[in-house]
């Protein structure tokens, strides 16, 4: 067999940079400080009271109930097997629906939390 050779594309043209939008113009608003053209005050004119803090990674809250829940579910299965008798399966079960419940209440809170 002859080696194939494949045939080179040809290079592909990429579109020019586009300009920088010139800045926004500025007027002057009632109390005769700049602002925007939206009506939107410059940042060190906002309030203390409006400014939002970061909020905290609440994905680490999920992860670390959901790893809990895991860990304790295998505890759960391990006692189960070493008492050997069927009685156990009530109360692990009983345990493992109240864990799953709280990670479904952590993934809840996580969703409403996304809302506001």
């Amino acid at each position: 067999m002859a080696p194939h050779a494949e045939t080179p594309r040809a290079p592909v043209a990429r579109p020019g940079r586009r300009a920088r939008t010139a800045p926004r113009p500025r007027r002057p608003d009632t109390t005769g400080r700049a602002c925007d053209v939206g009506d939107a005050r410059t940042p060190d004119e906002s309030s203390a009271s409006e400014r939002r803090l970061p909020q905290a990674d609440h994905g680490l809250t999920l992860l670390m109930a959901f790893t809990t829940s895991a860990l304790f579910v295998v505890a759960l299965v391990v006692l189960a097997g070493a008492v050997g008798d069927m009685w156990i399966l009530v109360p692990v079960m009983i345990a493992d629906f109240a864990v799953t419940a709280a990670v479904l209440v952590t993934v809840a809170k996580l969703l409403e939390d996304a809302d506001s």
